[in-house]
C-alpha cells in the first residue's frame, strides 16, 4: 500500500493557473508535487522521476491527454490517471476510461472530490 501522504501526482496542463493552483493544493494536503505543461514534457519526466498519479488534462496542444495517456500506459501502464478537463465531451471522457483512465475530473474543480478520488485510489 502507498503512504497516500508521501505520494508524488504530476499535473499536466499547457495552462500556467491551473498548475499553480493544484500544485499549491495538492503541496498543502502534503504530496510531492511535479508539474508538466505538456504531454510530451510529461512523458519525459516519467522516464525521470518515480510518480505515484497523473492528473492529465485532455486538451492541450500538439499531443491532447489522450495521446498522451495512451503513450504513458505502454511505459506505465498501471499508473493511476485522473483526467482533468474543462469539456463534458462524452465521447472522449469514455475514450479516456477505455484507456485506462480512473476518473474524470472537471474544471472548475471540486477540490474536495479531487482530494477523495486520489486518496481512494492511492490507498486501494
Amino acid at each position: 500500500m502507498v503512504n497516500a501522504k508521501k505520494s508524488s501526482i504530476m499535473i499536466v496542463d499547457d495552462e500556467p493557473d491551473i498548475l499553480l493552483v493544484l500544485g499549491e493544493f495538492l503541496s498543502n494536503e502534503g504530496f510531492k508535487v511535479l508539474t508538466a505543461k505538456s504531454g510530451q514534457q510529461a512523458i519525459e519526466k516519467l522516464k525521470e522521476h518515480n510518480i505515484d498519479m497523473l492528473l492529465l488534462d485532455m486538451a492541450m496542444p500538439n499531443m491532447n491527454g489522450i495521446e498522451t495517456l495512451r503513450e504513458v500506459h505502454k511505459g506505465a501502464p498501471h499508473l493511476p490517471v485522473i483526467m482533468i478537463t474543462a469539456y463534458r465531451d462524452a465521447e472522449k471522457v469514455v475514450e479516456a476510461f477505455r484507456l485506462g483512465a480512473f476518473d474524470c475530473i472537471f474544471k472548475p474543480f471540486d477540490l474536495k472530490y479531487l482530494r477523495q478520488a486520489i486518496m481512494g485510489k492511492l490507498l486501494e
